[in-house]
C-alpha cells in the first residue's frame, strides 16, 4: 500500500534544507598550508609602477610607461628617457598589496646614494637616486617571502635627434669604372635607376635597395647625345633630353628611345604616368606635360616660377589634399636670377607655397627631400613626431654651394636654419645637384619577455620599418662630378620603438 507524504510534511523538509544550506555557506573559510603560502608569495607582486611629476627635470616626467617583467623580477621604462636627463633624485608611485610588511628600495652604486635603503611603505616621500643599482625588495605581510626586482630608470646615451651619416657605409656609385662626368638616380616602383656618364659610357643601373650591392648594369646605347642630369622616370617610361633639349622616352628600360615631337628647357620631374617641363614657345616659357593629358592647354609660367635649376620634383601627400601632392624648390628664373620659391603641384596646376623672406636663401640645384624631426612635448616625456621638409646642397647667388640644413615643418610654408642634429657633417662635401630619397627598411631587435600582471606595461616590438636617407651624386664646387652614396638616419628612428 502507498503511502502520501503529508503537505505539511513536506514543507518542513524542504525548509530544513534551506537552512542547512545556508549555515554552510557562513562557515569560515579555512586554508591548507599550501594555499595560505600561495597567497602570502602572491602579495609580494608589484602591479603598477611610475615616477612623480617633476617639472624641474623634464616635463611629463609621470606619464612614462613602465614595464614590469613579474618572471624576470625587472621594471624599467622601455622607451628611454631624454639624453642628459637627471635620474639622482626621483619620486616613486608603487602599487603592490597593501598588507605587505615593507617594500625597501635598496640603492647601491649610486651618484648621490650609495648602500642605501629606502622603506616605500614608510617613507614614500623620500627621493631614490637611479643613477646606480636599485633593487625593490617586497617582503609579504607574515615575513616569510619575499620578491626583489631590479629597477632601472633607462635614459638615452646618446643624443637621439642627430642625423648620423655613417662613413663606413658610403659607397661609390654603382657601376663607375673610369672617369665619372655626369649621374642622375630617379626612383620608380620601389626601385633605384642610377644613370651615369662613364667617361662616354652611359649605363642605367637598377636595384631594389641602394646598400644591398646588387646594382644590374644596362650599357645603352642612345642615338643621340644625352642630357643625364635632365633624366626621369614615370610608372611606365624613361624620359631624357638631347643636348639640344629634343624629349626622347623609352618603354623598354632605355634598349630603344622615340623622339616625343617637342623640345624643353628642363625636365622638371615625373607625376605619375607623365613627365612636366618647362619650354619656350618663342613668345613665352610655359608649362609643358607628356604625354598630354585630353584638354591640356600649355599655359604660361608665373614670373616667379624657375626655367631650370629647380630642386628634384618630390611627391608627398598630406591630409588637407584628395590628390597626390608634388614639391620643387629654388632655381633660375627667366631673368637669370635665383629664387628661394617653392611650389607645389597637385596633378592639374602648380601653386606657389612660399615666396621671399630672408630664411631660405636664393639657389638652384638644391636638394630637397621629405623626412621626420621630433620635438619635445610639454605635456609627456614622449617627444612628438613631425613630417619635415629639408633642402640641402645647391649653387647660391654668390657662386658659393650652400652647406646649411634647412627645415620646414608646415608643408613648405616657413623655412629655418635646421638644428646641429641635421646639419651635414664635413665628411661630405659641399655640393649642388644631388639626388635624396628616403628608403624604408625592416630594423630587427629581440624584445624582452612580457607578462599580463601589469595591465598598463608597454610592449616593445621586434621588428619595425626605419627611414633612412640615400644621397646620389652631385656636383663639387669645381664641376666635377661626385663619385658618392651616402646613408643617413636619423639616430631616434633606429631605436626600438614602444607600443
Amino acid at each position: 500500500m502507498n503511502r502520501q507524504i503529508p503537505l505539511y510534511l513536506m514543507f518542513f523538509i524542504l525548509l530544513a534544507m534551506l537552512v542547512a544550506s545556508c549555515n554552510k555557506k557562513d562557515e569560515p573559510e579555512t586554508y591548507t598550508d599550501s594555499e595560505y603560502s600561495t597567497y602570502s608569495t602572491t602579495s609580494t607582486l608589484v602591479s603598477a609602477f611610475s615616477l612623480q611629476a617633476n617639472t624641474k627635470i623634464i616635463s611629463g616626467l609621470d606619464s612614462v610607461s613602465f614595464a614590469i617583467d613579474q618572471d624576470k623580477g625587472e621594471i624599467y621604462n622601455a622607451d628611454s628617457l631624454p639624453c642628459g636627463t637627471r635620474v639622482t633624485a626621483l619620486l616613486v608611485n608603487v602599487t603592490c598589496a597593501s598588507t605587505i610588511a615593507s617594500a625597501k628600495f635598496i640603492v647601491k652604486n649610486g651618484t648621490v646614494q650609495n648602500d642605501t635603503t629606502i622603506d616605500y611603505k614608510t617613507s614614500s616621500t623620500d627621493s631614490i637616486d637611479f643613477s646606480g643599482d636599485v633593487t625593490l625588495r617586497v617582503t609579504s605581510y607574515d615575513g616569510q617571502h619575499t620578491r626583489d626586482y631590479k629597477v632601472k630608470v633607462n635614459v638615452h646615451q646618446q643624443e637621439p635627434d642627430v642625423i648620423v651619416w655613417n662613413e663606413n657605409r658610403r659607397r661609390d656609385l654603382p657601376n663607375v669604372s673610369s672617369t665619372l662626368k655626369a649621374s642622375k638616380t630617379v626612383t620608380r616602383d620601389d626601385e633605384f635607376l642610377c644613370l651615369v656618364n662613364d667617361n662616354g659610357t652611359y649605363v642605367l643601373s637598377t636595384a631594389g635597395d641602394p646598400m644591398a650591392g646588387t646594382w644590374n648594369k644596362t650599357v645603352l646605347a642612345f642615338p643621340f647625345v644625352p642630357n643625364v642630369s635632365s633624366f626621369a622616370a614615370t610608372t611606365d617610361a624613361l624620359y631624357i633630353l638631347d643636348e639640344t633639349g629634343e624629349l626622347y622616352s623609352s618603354g623598354d628600360m632605355g634598349a630603344n628611345w622615340a623622339h616625343c615631337g617637342v623640345a624643353w628647357n628642363t625636365i622638371i620631374g615625373a607625376y605619375n604616368d607623365r613627365v612636366l617641363g618647362v619650354r619656350n614657345d618663342g613668345t613665352s616659357w610655359v608649362h609643358d606635360e607628356y604625354p598630354q593629358r585630353a584638354g591640356f592647354v600649355p599655359t604660361k609660367i608665373d614670373d616667379n616660377f624657375p626655367v631650370s635649376g629647380m630642386s628634384q620634383l618630390v611627391m608627398a601627400s598630406n591630409e588637407w589634399t584628395a590628390n597626390q601632392q608634388a614639391m620643387c624648390v629654388g632655381g633660375v628664373l627667366a631673368t637669370g636670377d635665383l629664387t628661394n620659391a617653392v611650389w607645389g603641384y597637385d596633378g592639374e596646376q602648380w601653386g606657389l607655397i612660399s615666396f621671399g623672406g630672408d630664411v631660405l636663401p636664393a639657389m638652384s640645384d638644391a636638394s630637397l627631400f621629405r623626412y621626420y624631426t621630433f620635438t619635445q612635448s610639454s605635456t609627456s616625456a614622449t617627444p612628438v613626431q613631425y613630417v619635415t621638409w629639408m633642402v640641402v646642397g645647391g649653387k647660391l647667388a654668390s657662386g658659393r654651394l650652400n652647406t646649411t640644413t634647412y627645415v620646414s615643418r608646415n608643408q613648405g610654408i616657413n623655412w629655418k636654419k635646421g638644428d646641429d642634429g641635421v646639419q651635414l657633417p664635413t665628411a661630405i662635401p659641399p655640393f649642388s645637384g644631388a639626388q635624396i630619397f628616403v628608403f624604408d627598411r625592416t630594423q630587427s631587435a629581440s624584445a624582452p619577455r612580457m607578462n599580463a600582471y601589469n595591465p598598463g606595461h608597454v610592449t616593445p616590438v621586434n621588428e619595425w620599418e626605419c627611414s633612412y636617407i640615400y644621397l646620389f651624386g652631385g656636383y663639387a664646387a669645381n664641376g666635377g662630378a661626385l663619385n658618392n652614396v651616402w646613408e643617413g638616419v636619423l639616430r631616434r628612428l633606429t631605436y626600438k620603438p614602444v607600443f
